[in-house]
């Protein structure tokens, strides 16, 4: 299997269509991918930078070995979760940091976890 088929099959899995993956997907992560970005790697015409990558396998909750087929082992790998937990963690008890910025981060992640949900 290539990178390109198995971000298409992903997406597919997701119940995407190419302009719902690019909406949404460029909606949470800000980027500005176009359908015509998401054909050329699932035709594996092109692939996504570094950063892009491992967006996507958050994006699909799959770890970027899966994604990039290296191993078909899906899940994302536990440092990860564990490196993000950390940061929130720190954040939260960094004295420097004001409430309105520890607020914003809650609110922001208290969204994308009941968007999530839908």
């Amino acid at each position: 299997m290539t990178f390109g088929q198995r971000f298409k099959e992903l997406r597919i899995q997701k119940g995407l269509k190419q302009q719902e993956l690019v909406d949404d997907f460029n909606k949470i992560y800000g980027y500005t991918f176009t359908k015509s970005a998401i054909s050329q790697y699932e035709n594996d015409k092109r692939k996504p930078e570094t950063e892009a990558l491992r967006d996507f396998a958050l994006y699909f909750n799959v770890s970027l070995d899966y994604l990039l087929c290296i191993n078909e082992d899906r899940d994302i790998n536990i440092d990860i979760k564990d490196q993000f937990l950390d940061f929130v963690e720190e954040f939260f008890k960094n004295k420097d940091v004001s409430r309105d910025e520890k607020d914003k981060l809650f609110k922001e992640l208290s969204t994308l976890y009941f968007d999530s949900l839908k």
